[in-house]
């Protein structure tokens, strides 16, 4: 049963996957490592029922690295992360990686693909982006806007798409936000028919959106959330690296959260809490409340 699992957290502090600035931005996003430690203090943590485990792991800072040793740098980091998430999860237990980047959910997803047949596995993102560029195509040059991709096709860079040999299909993806695309991942979602819900869908037809998420939820033995804070407007999150200018509201999310709970199997990834940045605290609590409202027996 549910209730007999316990949560594991991974702290992923991370930066790793933000070598230049942020696309639209004028400062890099120094500081969303220090996003771990912030979430999950020691006071919140021990808010669950049963004594979560803590597992902590820290990418190198990309000011550390050549720039000619970035990419096998990446490879090494995020292999050796999936790596550990496996070696310390145990079979009574949640995967919670908590960012950190969102390039450290590829290291999440990594290791939930290879605990269990790929098919069986429905992927929801929270976000205001896709995730969903190439390095020919992003236009910052930051892989925390391309990890996902090589999930869904030949990425390319060959040792990061050696990390994925197993490829979800479109239809076991699903995003939920109103994303902010490029044309080449406009292009790429319309070609391989990627869902995504947008805020004006949740609020125009509530019972339409819940019900193709319940569908979308039966159709998947384990269920894996990657949740970017900045899925949330500006007046509610701001202490991240790119703040939505028309993003989701709590009330937006929470339905969905409460189904998603509702789920025998799940892990999750909550991403981009910058405590180094204007209103870190409102964005601290609203993080919780999501890992709360995901985990409400445990």
């Amino acid at each position: 049963m549910k209730n007999n699992k316990r949560v594991h957290f991974f702290k992923a502090d991370s930066r790793l996957g933000m070598i230049n600035l942020p696309y639209g931005e004028e400062q890099l996003n120094l500081g969303v490592e220090d996003g771990p430690d912030a979430v999950l203090s020691e006071k919140f943590v021990s808010t669950f029922q049963s004594c979560p485990g803590i597992t902590k792991y820290k990418f190198p800072f990309p000011e550390d690295i050549d720039r000619l040793d970035y990419e096998p740098a990446l490879y090494r980091s995020l292999k050796e992360f999936g790596e550990v998430i496996n070696q310390n999860l145990k079979t009574n237990e949640i995967q919670v990686v908590v960012g950190g980047d969102h390039a450290v959910a590829m290291s999440s997803l990594i290791a939930v693909l290879g605990r269990m047949p790929v098919a069986s596995v429905g992927y929801i993102q929270f976000d205001s982006h896709g995730d969903l560029h190439t390095f020919a195509t992003s236009p910052s040059g930051n892989f925390h806007g391309m990890w996902l991709r090589p999930f869904l096709g030949q990425f390319d860079k060959p040792m990061i798409d050696s990390l994925v040999p197993q490829k979800l299909q479109p239809n076991q993806i699903l995003y939920i936000g109103n994303l902010t695309l490029e044309s080449e991942e406009v292009t790429f979602m319309h070609r391989n028919q990627i869902t995504n819900l947008t805020r004006e869908q949740l609020v125009a037809e509530p019972w339409k959106s819940r019900l193709f998420l319940e569908k979308f939820l039966k159709r998947f033995p384990h269920i894996h959330v990657s949740f970017d804070i900045d899925v949330f407007d500006k007046s509610v999150v701001k202490a991240t690296g790119t703040p939505s200018k028309a993003g989701l509201f709590l009330e937006d999310v929470d339905p969905l959260l409460e189904l998603l709970a509702q789920h025998q199997d799940i892990s999750i990834d909550l991403v981009e809490v910058n405590p180094k940045k204007a209103g870190a605290d409102g964005t601290i609590k609203v993080a919780r409340e999501v890992l709360t409202k995901l985990l409400p027996n445990w």
